[in-house]
């Protein structure tokens, strides 16, 4: 076994080995013209966008983290699992007793989607 690994190793580092070109002397180097890579017209509509986003106003805010921190504890709170939940009565240990951590991280990672959502709706209404 301890062989058939090692020639699979060895096997594999040969295969990333550089071999020099058989005709070296023959190889001829020439410039190329430079090409543009990005339109311009798309520099102009993303400068355009990232232009209009600070404008918007700040990422961050009172409000906007008022928001996610509600959204993160109702969403904790609520968040069932094998009928279990902190709002049907089941005390916190137990539910770190038999979820662990898992509970915590699945119910933030859900609030997190939720808060998002709910800063969006606030924001497009202008109450955020």
């Amino acid at each position: 076994m301890r062989a058939f690994l090692a020639f699979c190793l060895l096997a594999s580092v040969s295969a990333f080995q550089l071999a020099a070109p058989s005709h070296a002397s023959t190889v001829r180097r020439t410039s190329v013209s430079p090409v543009m890579v990005a339109d311009t017209s798309i520099v102009d509509a993303t400068s355009s966008l990232v232009a209009a986003a600070a404008v918007a106003g700040p990422l961050f805010s009172a409000p906007k983290a008022g928001v996610m921190m509600v959204a993160n504890i109702l969403t904790i709170f609520y968040t069932e699992i094998d009928g279990k939940s902190l709002s049907s009565g089941t005390k916190h240990d137990e539910m770190v007793e038999s979820f662990g951590i898992t509970w915590l991280l699945a119910g933030a990672s859900l609030g997190h989607i939720v808060g998002a959502g709910a800063i969006l709706g606030l924001g497009a209404l202008g109450k955020v």
